[in-house]
């Protein structure tokens, strides 16, 4: 679900929020020009192979594991409702995936923010030149350079999984209430899971603007905030809110295709047996 999801325009997405977290005086349309203007619809997918394409199998697989593992701790557990332990199985696997993940969500940032990137290359010659980008890291900057945010990313992520489960539980719950019965047609249940990403989006943007202006090609060897403390107010709260658009529908699409999407696909892959009647 991942990989499908990412190739198909989350990939993109989410390039658009990096880009406009990074550089605050590029609007929307003008990231999208600068991308496509050299390279065309090619450009759209720069960091996803191999990066890309390596974070989204890790994405996925990852976090499952994570999850089964939370679930499996948590199942003989009393005194936690289901509701909680899915809200718990979130976080865990969130904060294990946030590990797995940081180093090459740093390689593909690093691709997406280089403006080497944007003006030459086709779609092979681009994926090479990406594959290049760790050895070039490590040369320059040392090996726990690829480690670079991995703390305030995990926790992140953990924080990430965390509130959309919850928000999601906390939307189910309500939609439960005003049908009056325990059972959610399937457009609530896609509806819950976009409220609930959308609302965990809103809720972790700025810890997600510290990510990825610290794993960045321009903060390579930057040590500090992502944003002026010294700034004002209103400024301090329009630099941890960049990308926030973007944002909100990369979350809320992923948190449809991890929490309800892959629920269909595992019931295609593994339905449950049928009993017969008569016996």
């Amino acid at each position: 679900m991942t990989i499908v999801f990412e190739t198909c325009g989350g990939h993109f997405i989410e390039f658009l929020k990096i880009a406009k977290q990074t550089t605050t005086s590029e609007s929307y349309f003008q990231i999208i020009r600068k991308v496509t203007q050299s390279k065309g619809l090619a450009g759209t997918l720069d960091g996803f192979v191999p990066w890309g394409c390596l974070q989204a199998v890790a994405k996925g697989s990852v976090f499952s594991y994570g999850q089964a593992q939370s679930i499996a701790w948590t199942q003989d557990v009393t005194g936690l409702s289901k509701e909680t332990k899915t809200v718990i199985s979130g976080g865990v696997g969130g904060f294990i995936q946030g590990l797995a993940m940081s180093p090459l969500l740093l390689l593909k940032t690093r691709v997406m923010t280089d403006p080497v990137f944007r003006t030459s290359g086709g779609l092979v010659e681009t994926a090479v030149a990406s594959a290049k980008v760790g050895g070039r890291i490590v040369a320059s900057e040392g090996p726990l350079a690829l480690f670079k945010g991995v703390g305030i990313f995990s926790t992140k992520r953990a924080l990430d999984w965390t509130t959309r489960y919850l928000f999601v539980v906390m939307v189910e719950e309500q939609l439960k209430v005003y049908n009056g019965s325990k059972k959610l047609s399937d457009g609530q249940v896609v509806f819950a899971a976009l409220l609930g990403g959308s609302l965990s989006a809103l809720s972790t943007i700025p810890m997600d603007v510290m990510v990825a202006n610290k794993q960045s090609a321009h903060g390579a060897h930057k040590h500090g905030p992502a944003i002026d403390p010294n700034a004002s107010l209103l400024v301090k709260i329009q630099g941890s809110t960049r990308g926030l658009v973007a944002r909100i529908i990369h979350v809320a699409l992923t948190t449809l295709m991890m929490k309800t999407m892959t629920s269909v696909v595992y019931d295609i892959l593994f339905p449950l047996p049928t009993t017969d009647a008569k016996h």
